[in-house]
């Protein structure tokens, strides 16, 4: 079967010839059957007098079947965009900070890496819609067309990566809402050598100096990273902030079922890296394959999970690269997922690193720019599950998110709030200032030295701008996690 408002699976007109409206036509409307005196309402209108060549797709008012469940209309392949939305809306701390208008006065209005707060207000704009109880679907063009402002990748009518929309639109809110105003010039610390409690803690306070919102707050965490060169031998320990977390699938054994706790286990056995993740080593100036092995140190409220189901294989036939899809099934825990097993550095005994499911964002399809994006998501006030199929939502359990399609799987701490993974809670007690000036030194550490700014190619900070992996470079502080920093 196929959804009447879902992809476009065919070169438009291919359906319906494509002809000149006629005179007096109309566009396709709803009626109220419960309250005949409500006017009609539109819900598919031509944008370009033509028939056949793209619709308007219109909010629709109505009650809800809960409290912010909303259905969202697919403005043409945003299916990815609306699957996001409908797992961040359930983030109850901060759906309630927009909705109270507290990011209002958090606004940056000066920071080049943001827009002014416009990708912040056209969330709060979309957020107090959705839990107005006056609509039953929505249509979220001006956010869309914000973030496509920021991203331009995402400004236009093509299928995308919901995890790289993810990554896009949480750096957008992030940049809008930047506490720091004036952002010094900061080096990676190497670590090698360094006990890895100090080296972590120098590591957090030297993000902080260019990073503070609540994205940092709540949405980041920490991994130790330690790297061999497989050319001289060279090694380098950093530690590495994050806001997801890219998790391998592994095989199973006797075609049985792939466990989440043996992908994160595999995360931390270490990996040589591709082609196309090589290492730029410092002591032989090459590019090479390195060995790496990551460890979890610190961990956010919300935690991420990407499952990295798509990969490259080589093609024996043509001699390049095919992108392929791993659809196994993937059992993760919907009530309690425990980390403490996984995390290195140390967590707050009232805020553990023990985890409830929220929401997951689904993929159908054999490519991240091409199929559909769904989620099923557990709702902040009745604790029901629901499916969002773009404008369409039904009633789901958590268990039945547990699929071949689970693509990002979206967690929140069950007991406490830890600021900054829980970094804020060892800073007080080690009574070290997180805000404190560039040139003191806390029990040794290497001292940050204010430099001017290097111009960065053009580059503005996004996902793009790989001058951050090479030696000496401006930190990419808010696209660490998409890139090896190191």
């Amino acid at each position: 079967w196929m959804s009447l408002y879902g992809e476009e699976l065919c070169r438009l007109g291919t359906h319906i010839k494509s002809q000149p409206r006629k005179k007096g036509s109309k566009p396709t409307t709803i009626t109220y059957a419960h309250d005949r005196s409500k006017p009609p309402v539109t819900i598919l209108g031509s944008y370009n007098d033509m028939h056949g060549q793209g619709f308007i797709r219109e909010s629709i008012k109505g009650r809800p079947p809960a409290p912010g469940c909303v259905g969202l209309q697919n403005l043409g392949n945003s299916c990815f965009m609306n699957s996001i939305i409908q797992c961040m809306n359930q983030i109850d701390f901060m759906t309630r900070y927009f909705l109270k208008g507290d990011y209002k006065k958090e606004i940056n209005p000066t920071n080049p890496l943001g827009k002014e707060g416009m990708v912040a207000s056209a969330y709060a704009l979309l957020l107090a819609d959705i839990w107005s109880n006056d609509y039953s679907a929505l249509a979220p063009r001006t956010l869309k067309k914000t973030i496509g402002l920021l991203a331009p990748q995402f400004n236009n009518i093509h299928q995308h990566d919901s995890e790289e929309f993810y990554g896009y639109f949480l750096d957008g809110i992030h940049e809008d809402l930047n506490r720091v105003y004036d952002k010094p010039y900061v080096e990676t610390l190497e670590c090698l050598g360094m006990p890895d409690d100090k080296a972590a803690l120098e590591s957090w306070r030297r993000h902080l100096l260019r990073n503070d919102s609540i994205v940092v707050d709540h949405f980041k965490g920490m991994f130790r990273s330690h790297v061999t060169c497989t050319n001289c031998g060279r090694e380098s320990v950093r530690f590495d902030v994050f806001q997801t977390l890219n998790l391998p699938l592994v095989f199973p054994k006797d075609n049985g079922p792939v466990l989440l706790e043996d992908c994160l286990e595999q995360l931390s056995m270490g990996e040589q890296l591709d082609e196309n993740n090589k290492y730029y080593c410092s002591g032989c100036k090459q590019h090479v394959c390195a060995l790496r092995v990551m460890s979890l140190w610190s961990v956010p409220d919300v935690l991420v999970l990407q499952l990295k189901r798509f990969a490259y294989k080589d093609c024996g036939i043509s001699g390049g690269h095919v992108r392929t899809k791993l659809e196994d099934l993937v059992t993760f825990p919907v009530h309690a997922l425990d980390l403490r097993d996984h995390v290195l550095g140390q967590y707050d005994p009232d805020a553990p690193p023990v985890y409830k499911l929220f929401g997951v964002s689904e993929h159908t399809g054999t490519a991240t720019d091409s199929g559909h994006y769904t989620a099923t998501v557990l709702n902040s006030i009745n604790k029901e599950w629901y499916r969002f199929n773009d404008s369409h939502v039904g009633a789901s359990t958590g268990e039945a998110s547990v699929t071949g399609g689970a693509y990002l799987l979206f967690y929140q701490r069950k007991k406490g709030s830890s600021r900054w993974g829980g970094m804020e809670r060892i800073m007080e007690k080690a009574k070290i200032d997180p805000h404190g000036a560039l040139e003191s030194d806390v029990d040794g550490f290497t001292h940050v030295t204010k430099k001017k700014k290097k111009k960065r190619g053009g580059g503005d900070g996004g996902a793009g701008d790989l001058h951050a992996s090479q030696p000496g470079s401006v930190v990419a502080d808010n696209f660490s996690y998409r890139i090896l920093n190191i």
